[in-house]
């Protein structure tokens, strides 16, 4: 069954009549299996609480479902024996089914990466699929990942926000719009998860950016190790840029030891001077030594701090936020006057969020963020 598995890296494979369990109903849980389904998989969803609005819905998609106390789910896994797990990011590492998948060799996957490996069901002009923009971090995700999509837009492309705290990215790359970019969300939970893909469903994200490192609650996670290890693999592959913030060491030894894509570079974010192949402030300008030509003689100005006060990003955290955005979208080669322009249509709200044209929902998945 492992040749199988490693052959299922498109939408275009064979995947009919594989056997996955779906740990979890929530958002993600139900974009799984929907989109397992779909490719003519059987799926069997086990949880331990499912929302109406979610479990109606499967037995129309085709999916059954088994709903079932904690200590029961991993005994309804083995029963079913699945080729694949599909884990929820709900599922901590410490969940009996998951401890069980680990310790019986059991393929475990996370939404994440089942959506990497089906990411050409919708390509581009070219033929080639939506580029991916990771983004993690204790804090500032969301705001980074609609910045980046505003500027990316502006810039003349097509992109997408996704994962962690808004829509998920499997139903992302089934929108038959289609997409140029998706800057995807990653909360800590389902980079632990993409931690575990072997070689062919581990993301090669364009650009990546580890934001910072706060402290965590271990909840989730069962050590801060694990939390800094889990968030780390946000640069794993990646290939054009490993965007840091400079002022978090924990983030900058994230890149030092990362596994790249041979020709990625690395590029600093912080609120004084940029030194060559970074992001920061002169004398009141978000300035780019990174994107440029020549990046120890010149910079591109991005905007000014007094633009950023009238759009209410002036607090040190959301200078950075914009700045990390500018990273990630200059990595996709938007032009410096697009950014500018794309800051002009935000505006930061007393409830954190940017609000460009209309507001974007928050669709919470299962189980808890934990950054």
């Amino acid at each position: 069954m492992t040749s199988r598995l490693s052959s299922l890296t498109s939408w275009h494979a064979d995947w009919k009549g594989l056997k996955v369990a779906v740990l979890g109903l929530g958002a993600a849980g139900f974009s799984a299996a929907d989109t397992l389904t779909e490719l003519g998989a059987q799926v069997l969803v086990v949880t331990e609480h499912a929302p109406d609005e979610y479990a109606r819905l499967l037995p129309v998609i085709g999916a059954q479902l088994i709903e079932t106390d904690r200590e029961k789910v991993a005994p309804t896994v083995e029963g079913f024996a699945p080729d694949v797990i599909v884990a929820s990011p709900g599922f901590a590492p410490s969940h009996p089914a998951v401890r069980w998948a680990i310790e019986s060799a059991t393929p475990l996957w996370g939404d994440v990466e089942l959506a990497w490996r089906v990411r050409d069901k919708v390509v581009r002009e070219d033929g080639t699929p939506a580029e991916w923009i990771l983004v993690t971090g204790t804090a500032g995700k969301t705001t980074t990942v609609e910045l980046a999509s505003l500027m990316l837009v502006e810039g003349g492309l097509r992109a997408a926000p996704c994962g962690a705290n808004g829509v998920p990215v499997l139903d992302a790359v089934r929108d038959p719009a289609g997409f140029d970019a998706f800057v995807v969300e990653l909360s800590s939970a389902q980079l632990w998860y993409l931690g575990l893909a072997r070689e062919e469903g581990a993301p090669r994200p364009l650009a990546s950016v580890c934001l910072n490192l706060g402290e965590v609650q271990l909840d989730w996670h069962e050590s801060e190790a694990q939390y800094r290890d889990a968030k780390a693999v946000v640069y794993r592959h990646t290939r054009i840029a490993c965007v840091y913030n400079k002022h978090d060491a924990a983030t900058m030894r994230m890149v030092e030891d990362a596994d790249v894509t041979e020709g990625a570079r690395a590029v600093g974010i912080d609120l004084g001077v940029p030194g060559p192949s970074d992001l920061g402030i002169v004398d009141g300008i978000l300035a780019d030594r990174a994107f440029v030509e020549n990046r120890r003689t010149s910079a591109a100005e991005l905007t000014t701090l007094e633009h950023l006060a009238s759009r209410g990003l002036l607090a040190p955290e959301l200078v950075l936020d914009v700045l990390a955005a500018a990273a990630l979208s200059r990595s996709m080669g938007v032009e410096p006057a697009s950014i500018h322009r794309a800051l002009e249509g935000v505006e930061y709200g007393q409830r954190g969020q940017v609000t460009a044209e209309r507001e974007e929902s928050v669709d919470d998945d299962e189980g808890p963020d934990n950054g």
